[in-house]
């Protein structure tokens, strides 16, 4: 039958001289060879699967049916296996199996059809590998797999304790800060409270966009500014056009990410308060990769700069943040009359480039 293996043919010579070779041969493998006959019962094993299986004495078990030397919930995958093999075919699995003495086995199986000279099975082969090490190595490796995936579910759970608490954090001082402006109304702390609430708000927002995905290491430049900007623009009723040219794999570490929207909420914040302070001002957002260098550009259509403006003398805390953030991230900050007739902060930076594709 051209499904049995041919090397098995070498098993029909367990006749004469011919077959004490053979069976020298079976007894040197350091496999646990066993010979069954077509009803499972076993007619011979080697010595060394006699010693792996810590078998005294091979009387104990001649003519027993193989299974019986199993735990029973391997009893069906034998039956199966041996029925395969009666049939021409070679089946391979890996299960447990003590040895007759107790001592816990992991066995890489095989069982084969052994055919006579005329094509037609007449002996199963049984052939079981010791892979108890390999085996255990491999339970050992799933079961600290399943200890930190445990451990990073707990902590995935408690990062969002930790930002539910960050998030009511944030709420409290922009609520008390805007509880004592009120109280300050047309005095000289009204707008500094003001202020002061409201870049805390702008920190909760970026915390809130940086948070978005606490499973990833890195944050997509584009997603991330186009999100900030509008959760901006709602929060301030100042409407931003973007124009977005970044590629859409550019990706940055979340510091950096932090610091670019800390930058673009002083740009905005900055244009909502001076460009139009009785209406809502336009303002237009553009955003290009030049090399390793990201230019972020703000313009508004507001009265435009003083001729004397210069951001190194002023004293406004949002253009300092940009300022120091601009020269931290090795990039500048630049200013000018802006196309739609108001002013234009560019900031220039050098992106990481070891996160950024």
């Amino acid at each position: 039958m051209s499904s049995i293996d041919p090397n098995l043919r070498a098993l029909d010579l367990l006749a004469g001289a011919e077959g004490g070779f053979a069976l020298s041969i079976l007894d040197a493998s350091p496999d646990c060879i066993k010979l069954l006959d077509l009803e499972g019962r076993l007619i011979f094993m080697n010595g060394n699967g006699l010693c792996a299986m810590e078998i005294d004495d091979f009387t104990a078990v001649e003519q027993r049916p193989w299974p019986v030397l199993w735990p029973a919930e391997a009893e069906a995958r034998l039956m199966d296996a041996m029925q395969a093999a009666r049939e021409g075919r070679v089946s391979r699995f890996e299960a447990f199996c003590p040895t007759a003495k107790g001592t816990p086995r992991w066995w890489q199986v095989t069982v084969s059809p052994v055919a006579d000279d005329g094509g037609a099975v007449w002996r199963l082969l049984a052939s079981s590998r010791d892979v108890t090490e390999m085996v255990e190595s491999r339970l050992q490796l799933e079961r600290e797999v399943a200890r930190k995936d445990e451990a990073i579910a707990r902590q995935t759970i408690l990062m969002g304790e930790i930002d539910h608490r960050v998030k009511n954090s944030f709420a409290a001082v922009i609520g008390l800060l805007r509880m004592q402006s009120r109280l300050h109304a047309g005095g000289p702390a009204e707008a500094q409270l003001t202020d002061a609430a409201n870049r805390i708000s702008t920190l909760a927002r970026v915390h809130d966009q940086l948070h978005l995905d606490p499973a990833s290491g890195d944050v997509s430049l584009r997603d991330y500014i186009a999100a900030l900007a509008t959760d901006l623009a709602q929060a301030l009723n100042a409407p931003i056009a973007l124009d977005d040219r970044l590629p859409p794999n550019l990706r940055v570490m979340p510091a950096q990410a932090a610091a670019i929207g800390q930058v673009l909420a002083e740009l905005i914040g900055n244009a909502v308060k001076h460009a139009r302070p009785s209406g809502r001002p336009g303002l237009w957002l553009s955003l290009t990769q030049l090399g390793s260098m990201l230019s972020m550009a703000l313009a508004d259509d507001g009265p435009g700069l003083p001729a004397d403006f210069d951001p190194e003398r002023s004293r406004g805390l949002g253009m300092q943040i940009c300022r120091v953030y601009a020269q931290q991230m090795g990039g500048a900050l630049h200013h000018g009359p802006a196309e739609q007739g108001g002013a234009e902060f560019r900031v220039t930076l050098q992106l990481d480039t070891a996160a950024a594709s």
